[in-house]
């Protein structure tokens, strides 16, 4: 079985990260892309490609019914915005988030070797 991912932050590096995902992992499945902007090139393509959005940010994510299977968030935003985004997220024990972004904020991680620590 795939483990459920969204992805925040619907601009290049978001994008290309879940056609990454949508096209080659055998472990991810591409469940929520999340955005601000509802007239995003990667919102829209995201749906053209039959992923699940929201414009509304982490907030709309957490709203969402698919929120309760989704187990790893990456977070394609900003440094200042992955803040917001990790105080929301860091209550729900059964989620990880994964900082794409400048803010290093966090251990660093590597997944075949930290991933479960952290």
């Amino acid at each position: 079985m795939k483990t459920k991912v969204a992805i925040i932050g619907s601009g290049n590096i978001g994008t290309d990260l879940m056609i990454k995902i949508l096209r080659l992992s055998q472990k991810l499945e591409m469940s929520v892309m999340v955005g601000i902007d509802p007239d995003s090139d990667g919102l829209e393509r995201a749906k053209r490609m039959g992923v699940s959005t929201t414009y509304l940010g982490v907030d709309g994510l957490i709203e969402m019914e698919a929120f309760k299977d989704i187990k790893i968030i990456f977070d394609a935003t900003s440094a200042k915005a992955h803040i917001y985004n990790w105080n929301k997220i860091k209550k729900y024990e059964d989620k990880k988030m994964i900082d794409l972004t400048p803010a290093a904020i966090g251990p660093y991680i590597i997944p075949p070797v930290n991933f479960l620590d952290n």
